[in-house]
């Protein structure tokens, strides 16, 4: 008989390798000791041994065999796996679930509910249920804004076929339209993108800028293995002269006298709206002539004698010519942040040119008037300045809490040269003539050429920059992140290239602006 026969019992089998009782009337001693639900078996008892026969008496009786043990109570099955929400579901598969998170699928044919198997189309339709759950984002191309308004947890890196994760690829936001592609205003609400590529497109208008990503007023901000790619900036727009159209010469001629009566007063408006006045003849019986305006230090009436000699200064003297304007200054820093918005920094506008002086009134006699005083030529238009030149900025950061990071990257490309200043216009050279005196009297004086337009200052070049920030402090850059540059802008050349000038732009990882 073997050892360890369990009468009773049924018989065990192996089931998936859990061992479970069969109808063979003789398990073995393994099958035996395993019989349970998760339990070990009992080992069944000993028999009695017979009675000792006594001598010459009865024989004893067989003693009573011993009952099987009883079976051992079934093992506790292990705790189900639990799945720990403060990791990535790149960590973790078992977020990479319908309880856990929402789906997007750039490929899907039309958008469905956010499901694993029904996937959003765009992130944005994600964001828009500001829900708890985590957005997994598979690896397609996306050509929208994304804009992250809360607290939310966004996660590219994942097969658009099984959902399984994908390391050292990234779900790409690229977009094709102006405007960057990641714009955050989640106040206190904390935000973790992690293996997202977001691009934005080049500038097309002059002086655009192309900028990949703004946070703005948002305390919880975590980048981890994104890569910000910004695209080229444009060149600043050059200044373009509106020159005027000055009078005609004959328009500016004095006023001629009327028998004793002196010319009167000329009164000539420019372009501009400046103006000049030639002066007034003087009227029988003998008065000196009126001074030309604007004083500008001639251009005085002529003076009556007795008798008046014209030729002594009795006609009417010439005005002065006008001074150039001043010209407009090249920009002297690179820029500044105008809301979210980067503002390339211009040259100025030069300075209009002034009207030159009218001439001075001629004197009367005793009996005929003095002509009246020439006008000025009119000032010229002043010189634009150029504008900034745009700038490719992979992160702007304003009174933000914002750290990058892993093995992020940040990408600019060329910034935009600056804007040329224009020159400004030359000053009317054509002059009124004094007014024909009455005979016997003087005449008036002539005007004098008006000044030119001051040049406009040359624009900023643009700025290619890894990280703009402003406020709160610096965003934290991991070390693993690498940073790739392009080229900065130059300064654009002022009207006088070399006296008004702007400056430079910047490529550089980090920029503060106040």
């Amino acid at each position: 008989m073997r050892a360890c026969l369990m009468m009773g019992l049924a018989g065990l089998v192996s089931l998936g390798g859990v061992v479970a009782c069969s109808d063979t009337d003789e398990p073995s001693c393994e099958e035996a000791h395993n019989c349970g639900t998760g339990g070990t078996s009992g080992i069944g008892g000993s028999s009695g041994t017979g009675g000792t026969s006594g001598t010459g008496g009865t024989s004893g009786t067989g003693g009573t065999s011993g009952s099987g043990g009883a079976s051992g109570g079934g093992g506790s099955g292990g705790d189900a796996a639990t799945c720990d929400p403060t990791k990535s579901p790149s960590e973790e598969a078992c977020l990479v679930d319908d309880q856990h998170a929402i789906f997007v699928n750039g490929l899907a044919s039309t958008t469905g509910s956010g499901t694993k198997a029904s996937p959003y189309k765009t992130i944005g339709e994600a964001l828009a249920q500001k829900s708890a759950k985590l957005i997994v984002v598979c690896n397609t191309t996306y050509d929208e804004q994304v804009k992250v308004t809360a607290g939310a947890k966004v996660f590219g890196g994942f097969s658009c076929t099984d959902w399984s994760y994908e390391a050292g690829k990234r779900a790409a936001v690229k977009r094709t339209s102006k405007g960057t592609a990641l714009e955050i205003t989640a106040g206190s609400g904390s935000v973790l993108i992690e293996d997202v590529e977001l691009t934005s497109a080049d500038g097309t208008a002059a002086g655009e800028s192309s900028v990949a990503a703004v946070v703005s007023a948002s305390s919880d901000v975590k980048l981890r293995r994104v890569k910000l790619a910004a695209g080229k900036g444009v060149a600043g727009a050059a200044g373009v002269l509106s020159a005027y159209t000055y009078p005609a010469q004959a328009d500016l001629n004095g006023k001629s006298a009327a028998a004793g009566v002196g010319g009167g007063a000329k009164v000539c408006t420019c372009p501009s709206g400046a103006g000049s006045t030639g002066g007034i003849g003087g009227s029988a019986p003998s008065q000196g002539g009126g001074i030309g305006l604007p004083d500008l230090g001639a251009g005085k009436g002529g003076v009556a004698g007795s008798p008046t000699d014209c030729g002594a200064g009795g006609t009417g003297k010439n005005g002065a010519p006008a001074p150039a304007s001043p010209d407009g200054t090249g920009a002297s820093t690179t820029g500044t942040l105008t809301g979210t918005a980067w503002q390339p920094a211009a040259g100025t506008i030069g300075t209009v040119g002034g009207p030159g002086q009218g001439g001075g009134g001629g004197a009367s006699t005793a009996t005929a008037g003095g002509g009246g005083g020439g006008c000025g030529g009119c000032g010229g238009a002043a010189g634009p300045g150029g504008a900034g030149g745009g700038a490719s900025i992979a992160l702007v950061a304003i009174d933000s809490t914002v750290s990058v990071e892993g093995k992020s990257e940040l990408v600019t490309s060329d910034a935009g040269d600056g804007g040329k200043g224009a020159a400004g216009q030359a000053g009317q050279t054509d002059v009124g003539f004094g007014g024909i005196q009455s005979p016997g009297a003087c005449p008036g004086g002539a005007g004098a050429a008006g000044g030119g337009g001051g040049a406009g200052g040359g624009g900023a070049g643009g700025v290619s920059v890894a990280v703009l920030w402003k406020g709160t402090g610096a965003p934290a850059i991991d070390s693993a992140a690498t940073v790739t540059l392009g080229k900065l802008g130059k300064k654009g050349a002022g009207g006088k290239a070399g006296s008004n000038d702007g400056v430079d732009g910047v490529a550089q990882n980090v920029l503060e602006v106040k």
